[in-house]
């Protein structure tokens, strides 16, 4: 009967040695596939890199009417090609490595996204070339393809195991996030400086890009170590961050409107937005470097725990890192419920993981959102502009006169004052040829 027992255990105790040994295996095929998309992250963030200032000067270039920019825009371009070139081996390259990563589905998708969204890159250079985009086109078609490419990163920090990779990696994903907004705000006011005046659209876009570079940023701070965290706050005592902040209260100002710019050329406003860009690359860099050195760190430890099992039997034991979800919503306020981490991870902090993952997938759609709004509010101010103007030539209004036309029009029929103005568009002809034939009439008349 002892002898049985002992036989027993002896099969429980190599059964839990096997489990043992292929955990450790699972942590350290996790860790290498980490440690692959590191690499990956480090060249994307290059490639965004070279993208912004190539979407910046495009801005300029149009906002000139091609008589700016051209052979900056022409340097980037070349930078970001090159870069993309190395981005798209080094994903051929992950993908041999990751070998199908597990609860990797969404991740594989934002690849796939990012790869059909670089192959509309050509076309877009050539419409910039020929001129045939406005400004705001030109910097919401590069802004979505570098969005695909963040959404990559994004997906990066989302599977990552590893509590302390998880951490950098958010931190890293919010500093390019935020670096993205600053560049969309460069952008967004060089075409102002460009044109010599600011609207109202822009007034509210630039606000919003501001407060949401802030937004990122203060994620960042939360996540980030203190040595990166003071990498980032000596970037942002750099002179050129004052000189942005300066000339950003002049793009915002109502004298903006009426081409009141103090001086300041699109040149000199690309140049210190640029300055503010490159201290923000060199944190960015730095988390970029740091995250590969982590990962290999993570890795020699992951292979050390797996020799020390092998050799030390199976009473070898390993940390455990759980999140318990609790069926009572109301516990979740409590700090720790729900949670155990005895590897350090304070489990206040592997909650705010999680939230911020949730909340910046949700801010990944919101400026995509915004975006599709903004543009479709300007191409609806174009039509009813243009709704204005036919109008006005054909019934001899002026433009107020016009427009108070098609918004009583709109109200006494229930519709929207777009759809007044699309359907006065769509009669122009006959609009024209009334008031041709009225012409006419009228002279037989007089005859």
């Amino acid at each position: 009967m002892g002898t049985e027992r002992e036989t027993t255990k002896q099969r429980t105790g190599a059964a839990a040695a096997r489990f043992l040994r292929t955990a450790k295996l699972c942590r350290i095929r996790d860790v290498e596939q980490l440690l692959a998309v590191s690499a990956l992250v480090r060249d994307l963030s290059a490639l965004i890199h070279a993208l912004q200032k190539e979407r910046g000067a495009s801005s300029i270039y149009l906002g000139s009417s091609g008589t700016r920019f051209g052979e900056d825009r022409a340097r980037w371009q070349a930078d970001a090609k090159a870069l993309e070139a190395v981005v798209r081996s080094r994903l051929g390259l992950v993908d041999e490595q990751l070998d199908r990563l597990s609860s990797g589905a969404q991740f594989y998708s934002r690849v796939a996204m990012a790869l059909h969204a670089l192959d509309g890159l050509p076309a877009l250079r050539g419409q910039v070339s020929s001129l045939a985009l406005v400004p705001q086109d030109s910097v919401k078609a590069f802004t979505d393809i570098v969005g695909h490419l963040l959404s990559v990163v994004f997906e990066a920090a989302d599977i990552a195991a590893e509590p302390a990779i998880s951490r950098a990696l958010v931190a890293l994903f919010n500093v390019m996030q935020g670096k993205e907004f600053a560049g969309q705000e460069r952008a967004t006011a060089s075409a102002g400086f460009s044109r010599g005046h600011f609207d109202g659209a822009e007034h509210a876009r630039l606000a919003h890009l501001i407060d949401a570079q802030n937004r990122a940023f203060r994620i960042f701070a939360e996540f980030a170590e203190p040595a990166h965290a003071a990498a980032f706050r000596t970037a942002l005592a750099d002179p050129a961050v004052a000189e942005v902040e300066r000339m950003r209260a002049v793009a915002l100002s109502d004298e903006a409107r009426h081409g009141e710019l103090s001086g300041i050329t699109p040149e000199i406003w690309f140049e210190q937005v640029t300055r503010r860009m490159e201290l923000l690359k060199t944190v960015e860099d730095r988390l970029t470097e740091d995250l590969r050195r982590l990962c290999e760190v993570k890795l020699a430890q992951a292979r050390a725990d797996l020799e020390q099992a092998d050799t030390g039997g199976p009473d070898a034991v390993m940390p455990v890192a759980m999140v318990l979800v609790d069926a009572d919503p109301a516990l979740a306020g409590q700090d720790g419920a729900g949670l155990y981490a005895p590897d350090g991870l304070r489990p206040k902090l592997m909650r705010s993981v999680l939230d911020v993952m949730q909340a910046q997938s949700q801010r990944l759609r919101d400026v995509s959102l915004e975006l599709e709004t903004t543009k479709a509010a300007l191409n609806e101010r174009k039509v009813i502009d243009r709704a204005k103007g036919l109008l006005m030539s054909t019934r001899n209004l002026s433009e107020e006169e016009a427009y108070k036309l098609i918004r009583k029009t709109a109200m006494n029929q229930n519709k929207r004052i777009i759809e007044v103005a699309e359907a006065i568009l769509s009669m122009s002809d006959i609009l024209r040829g009334v008031t041709a034939g009225g012409g006419a009439g009228g002279g037989t008349a007089g005859g």
